[in-house]
C-alpha cells in the first residue's frame, strides 16, 4: 500500500512540475513576447508548485534522501548514533503529524475562500499540506517500525 502511494506521490510531483515548467515557459513567452499578461499562470504556477514540493518531500522522506546534517552525529559511537535518529527520527514524526493536523484545519477554515485572479478554491492549495505531511509522517513511522528489529 504504501509503495503504490509513493508511486502516486511521485507521480503527482512530476506532472506538476512539467505543467509548472509549461506555464512558467507560456508566462515568460506571452509576457514579453507578445505583451500579453495571463491571470492564471501565477496562481496556476504557485499551486503546482506547492504541490510539487509537498508531494516530493514526502516521496523523499520514503526514500531517505532528505537533507540531514551527519558531520559531528557521524563522530558518535555507534550506539549512540543509532539512538540519535531514533529521536530525531520520533521528533519528526511528531512534528509530521501536527503539521498534517494543522493543515487539516486550515483545509476547513479556509474551504469557503477563493483565489483572487482563478476563483479556485483555496482548499486547493492547502490540502496539499496535510496530505504531504500525512504521508511523510506514514513513510516515516514505517521506516521506524522496520528498524526496530535490525537493533
Amino acid at each position: 500500500m504504501l509503495d503504490r502511494l509513493e508511486r502516486m506521490l511521485a507521480f503527482a510531483a512530476s506532472a506538476c512540475l512539467a505543467v509548472l515548467a509549461a506555464g512558467v515557459f507560456a508566462q515568460v513567452v506571452l509576457r514579453y513576447g507578445f505583451r500579453i499578461t495571463p491571470v492564471w499562470s501565477e496562481e496556476a504556477c504557485r499551486l503546482l508548485l506547492v504541490w510539487t514540493v509537498v508531494c516530493g518531500a514526502a516521496v523523499s522522506v520514503r526514500t531517505n534522501q532528505h537533507i540531514r546534517v551527519e558531520f559531528i552525529v557521524d563522530h558518535f559511537p555507534p550506539g549512540v548514533r543509532r539512538a540519535w535518529w531514533v529521536v530525531v527520527d520520533l521528533a519528526t514524526l511528531a512534528f509530521f503529524s501536527a503539521v498534517a493536523g494543522a493543515g487539516i484545519e486550515a483545509v476547513k477554515f479556509n474551504d469557503s475562500m477563493r483565489s483572487v485572479a482563478l476563483q479556485w478554491p483555496m482548499s486547493w492549495l492547502i490540502v496539499a499540506v496535510p496530505i504531504g505531511f500525512a504521508a511523510a509522517a506514514l513513510f516515516l513511522a514505517e521506516r521506524l517500525w522496520r528498524r526496530r528489529g535490525r537493533e
